[in-house]
């Protein structure tokens, strides 16, 4: 009797009755990089806080001498060799004067959308070596165009970044399934080990696999497997905690007990959450199709089935469920779920008599995700919070920033975009972990250095004026974020400047004014007028 749990080559066959083009692989590749080269050069600004805060922030204070997360007493919660890989990019590019901060992020986003075609290639991959070439080209199609994929391809996410690698390692471990020897298992564990290098939960793929092997008893491949992946990770991240901080996997320590403590503090949701989020993300009725065709695929490809149940399971049970967790899940959902469906339906009595049925599904899907995949590609996302700041880049005579966002919380600035040092008052005043204290001992703070100052109605105006004479740094513009109680708030802001002189105004992007429409709570209006402020 053939063992459940093994891999099992598949030959190569139609994947149903009806006749559909799919483009080959080499088009598929193309129209994945088209689709990521538009939203590299279009698609500005930032997804969220952390790739951009946790990411291009910090690797620019690297580069600036600054020695943020280096010294504090645990390590970050977020993967230092992604931001230190940005770091050594970003102190070649200055190091050369191309030191413009928006074709810096332009040159970020086209390696990311260069390097995202690994997940489409990848994908494509492992779906001919389990299934043949027609399941090969749907998988990959998908992959390439599906409508969230081009826009997060070239944002900052670990989430993201995380997919190739652990991809690569479950091609290998395909790839030879008849002749897997150590070094096979060696490398995939590797591969496992480097993605788990960009996001720690990448383990959980590793473990379901690894519960397979363990299962079969095949404890030589299990040594092999871990002791690629340890050997990447102690080396990498073992040798970055032993040097910055207490112990080897330090980091990883530090980020379980945090999670722990905190898991209640972030975005919260129902065990189900990310079942609707996937079947949301995938459009239904196809994302249905691909839940029950992944769910097929149990005996034929085990460890990559178990690899994403095991990640799907954990993470639901989870308190902490922001979308974006989800993300690496979605490229095993696709490839599994494309063989398991169309083998279904090439089976199905039910879909041979009513094709029309099937392939007006997969038009609705193909349109609809067309129009959005577009329109994320060619989507400013924040661009009310980044395009002041590249406004602003270009003014010898800024010295200090005040941020009034009126009866709304306050948000943190992307200084970066300003192409100079700068810092919040907020931050830069107490200096918790020392980081300007260092710097200050070394050196000068630079001439062109910028302070900024946020504002709203709940802090009085002398606690504005009492931070401004801590830092000797009177500001030169104001940002108006917002529509509200323009006048009020004007007023208010002249009994401190008196002579202020409207310049530009920016409007927020369709996207994030789509954002602010379907929910105003959360996403608030962020029309942005910049104001001269005048001696």
């Amino acid at each position: 009797m053939p063992d459940p749990l093994t891999l099992s080559p598949q030959p190569a066959q139609q994947a149903s009755a009806r006749q559909e083009y799919l483009p080959p692989l080499r088009t598929i590749l193309l129209l994945a990089l088209g689709l990521r080269v538009l939203a590299a050069f279009f698609s500005k600004g930032y997804a969220f806080h952390d790739d951009h805060f946790d990411v291009i922030s910090i690797a620019q204070d690297w580069v600036y001498g600054l020695t943020t997360w280096l010294h504090q007493p645990l390590p970050p919660r977020h993967s230092m060799t992604y931001t230190g890989l940005h770091y050594g990019l970003f102190w070649l590019l200055d190091s050369v004067g191309f030191t413009n901060p928006d074709a810096k992020m332009t040159l970020v986003r086209l390696l990311h959308g260069v390097y995202s075609l690994l997940t489409v290639y990848l994908g494509y991959k492992i779906t001919k070596e389990l299934a043949g070439e027609t399941y090969a080209r749907r998988a990959g199609l998908l992959l390439a165009v599906l409508w969230f994929m081009p826009f997060m391809s070239v944002r900052n996410l670990v989430e993201m970044v995380c997919i190739p690698p652990y991809l690569g390692g479950f091609y290998v471990l395909v790839r030879y399934r008849d002749r897997l020897q150590a070094r096979h298992f060696w490398l995939a564990g590797a591969l496992f080990g480097v993605s788990f290098l960009f996001r720690y939960h990448t383990a959980l793929f590793l473990m379901g696999a690894g519960a397979v092997l363990v299962f079969r008893q095949q404890w030589k491949a299990i040594a092999w497997l871990a002791l690629g992946f340890i050997g990447v990770v102690g080396l990498v991240q073992g040798t970055i905690d032993g040097v910055l901080f207490d112990y080897p996997m330090h980091s990883l320590v530090a980020y379980f007990l945090f999670n722990s403590k905190g898991a209640f503090q972030y975005s919260t949701g129902p065990v189900y959450r990310f079942a609707l989020t996937v079947l949301g993300f995938l459009v239904p009725p196809i994302s249905a199709f691909l839940v029950l065709g992944y769910a097929r695929t149990r005996r034929l490809a085990p460890l990559l089935f178990w690899g994403g149940v095991l990640f799907f399971v954990a993470h639901s049970l989870f308190p902490n469920k922001q979308e974006r967790f989800i993300l690496p899940l979605f490229p095993l959902l696709i490839i599994l779920g494309v063989i398991g469906w169309e083998r279904y339906v090439a089976g199905a009595a039910f879909w041979h008599r009513h094709p029309q049925l099937l392939a007006n599904s997969w038009r609705f899907f193909w349109v609809l995700n067309g129009i959005v995949a577009l329109a994320l590609a060619l989507t400013y996302s924040k661009k009310s919070r980044v395009e002041p700041m590249v406004y602003l880049s270009q003014k010898t005579d800024l010295r200090g920033l005040v941020l009034d966002f009126g009866p709304h919380g306050t948000k943190m600035p992307p200084i970066f975009y300003l192409g100079r040092m700068g810092a919040e008052a907020s931050a830069f005043i107490p200096d918790s972990s020392g980081v300007w204290r260092r710097y200050q001992q070394q050196r000068h703070l630079p001439a062109n250095f910028v302070m900024t100052y946020a504002l709203n109605d709940q802090k009085p105006l002398r606690r504005l004026i009492s931070e401004m004479n801590y830092t000797q740094r009177r500001p030169t513009y104001l940002l108006l974020v917002g529509d509200k109680d323009i006048d009020r708030r004007l007023d208010r802001l002249r009994l401190l400047f008196p002579n202020l002189k409207l310049e530009h105004t920016i409007t927020p992007s369709p996207y994030d004014q789509v954002l602010h429409a379907l929910n105003p709570r959360v996403h608030k209006d962020e029309h942005v007028r910049i104001y001269q402020i005048l001696k």
